[in-house]
């Protein structure tokens, strides 16, 4: 059987009600390599700082325009950020709620010296990452409550608009937990590399609950 290509948008929602669009932006690459990197705040490498510009200017370039800028409170997100909404006159809030996973005892570690030293500990635990934190660090159902509550907060306050989100990979694979219903053994199965970036629509119905849409993901790939 041959495989045909859908066209693009496979399926959007209808134009009605109000709409909320929230950019989704991991940080460019950090100066510290491969290190498993949660609380830990290393800034951006030169080649981080050029993922970025490159991925903004693009969108920018495209016509993409934002209403607001959400950042971690992590330097490889929010120097950047308070770069870019210098530059386009932006409004930048920084928020705490969206910061990365904490790891614990493996903060700082590469996965090649934590597969060394515990072979299969990584792979075990993100299969099943609500399982007690082998770690040390913080809690899977914590985080991924922190995260909801920073998510349910933007769009109260900024129901309606673009947002700008520059966060982590975990912060985005919990938000895709919510928004898509996964479960969280699934979550590592998103591939977000370095600047990724990824939209998510929220449809603001009468009389229906918010209708959420992924509408594209890791769009350099495209």
């Amino acid at each position: 059987m041959k495989w045909l290509p859908l066209g693009k948008p496979a399926f959007r929602m209808p134009s009605q009600g109000i709409q909320t669009r929230v950019d989704l932006v991991r940080h460019g690459e950090h100066l510290l390599g491969d290190a498993i990197c949660g609380v830990t705040d290393p800034d951006l490498s030169s080649k981080g700082w050029q993922q970025l510009h490159s991925l903004c200017q693009s969108l920018i370039d495209q016509g993409e325009s934002w209403d607001v800028c959400i950042s971690s409170p992590r330097k490889r997100c929010a120097n950047f950020a308070q770069q870019l909404c210098q530059q386009v006159s932006l409004e930048l809030i920084i928020e705490d709620g969206f910061a990365e996973f904490d790891f614990g005892d493996w903060e700082g570690v590469s996965f090649a010296e934590l597969n060394r030293k515990s072979p299969g500990l990584w792979q075990s635990w993100i299969e099943d990452p609500e399982r007690p934190p082998v770690h040390g660090g913080e809690a899977y159902a914590d985080f991924l409550d922190r995260i909801q509550q920073s998510w349910n907060s933007l769009f109260n306050r900024f129901r309606g608009q673009k947002i700008l989100l520059l966060s982590h990979g975990g912060a985005m694979r919990a938000i895709f937990a919510q928004v898509l219903g996964l479960e969280t053994s699934a979550l590592m199965r998103f591939n977000i590399p370095h600047a990724c970036h990824s939209r998510i629509s929220a449809h603001h119905l009468h009389n229906h609950a918010d209708w959420f849409q992924l509408d594209s993901h890791n769009t350099a790939l495209q």
